[in-house]
């Protein structure tokens, strides 16, 4: 299966931050058994910088880029996907262009926390959470995230 994670999820990868953590945690486990793809957008890395900058040191967050190289794929953008997108019109043209990544990659969900943004999406938008319930009802296979750190 192949997602294009939107750059609010790629935010949650990122940081870790519970409850989104477990859940980017869970991708992650999902992708190392070779289940699902992971993909997103070059112009998301853009978004992510700017976010985690005001928190985390420029070089910080460009060796977590480079660490991630490893586990995600990443869709290109050229000048025929802004004419794509610009042509749609949505309000949100960032969303639009994501959209528009999916597409490309030929994804089979987006997975994003703003569904309502992708309203107008030509690929289904889902959240992270209702993405691993239809995975478990749809393959009965449910994941989790153990915590490792406790003796035993």
């Amino acid at each position: 299966m192949r997602v294009l994670l939107d750059t609010n999820v790629l935010v949650d990868l990122y940081t870790q931050r519970p409850p989104e953590g477990d859940i980017a945690q869970k991708l992650l486990v999902m992708r190392e058994f070779g289940d699902v793809e992971l993909w997103v957008s070059a112009k998301s890395f853009t978004d992510v910088f700017y976010v985690l900058h005001k928190t985390y040191s420029s070089d910080y967050v460009q060796n977590a880029f480079e660490e991630s190289y490893q586990w995600l794929e990443i869709c290109s953008i050229d000048g025929a996907d802004i004419h794509r997108a610009t042509s749609r019109r949505w309000a949100d043209f960032e969303d639009c262009l994501v959209d528009v990544c999916a597409e490309k990659v030929k994804a089979d969900f987006l997975l994003t926390r703003d569904e309502k943004g992708f309203a107008q999406g030509h690929v289904p938008a889902i959240s992270p959470g209702d993405f691993f319930d239809y995975v478990e009802s749809e393959y009965q296979i449910a994941y989790d995230v153990i915590d490792l750190s406790e003796e035993f």
